[in-house]
């Protein structure tokens, strides 16, 4: 029996967080940017280490590249509101 379908299932969750995320953070008042612009820089990182690892050893190098991807989105969505909020001030 094949996992791809685990994959994708794997990436529809994270596209729909990233999106439910985002609206939230995008109604409140606070600075909650800030705490994506964490969570992105963190995901990021962990996922830049997880493609080096995966590239020295024989790993399976889907599990970085899905970090790598949503730290990156998240740190764009982080740094847009943040400047959107700036800009509202």
């Amino acid at each position: 029996m094949s996992m791809d379908w685990l994959l994708w299932v794997i990436r529809a969750v994270l596209i729909v967080v990233g999106i439910i995320m985002a609206i939230m953070v995008g109604k409140r008042k606070k600075r909650y940017y800030f705490g994506i612009i964490v969570i992105g820089g963190t995901a990021f990182t962990i996922g830049v280490i997880l493609l080096i690892l995966s590239f020295i050893t024989d790993l399976f190098w889907d599990y970085g590249l899905y970090l790598t991807t949503v730290g990156a989105i998240a740190l764009v969505i982080g740094l847009v509101i943040r400047n959107i909020r700036k800009k509202n001030l």
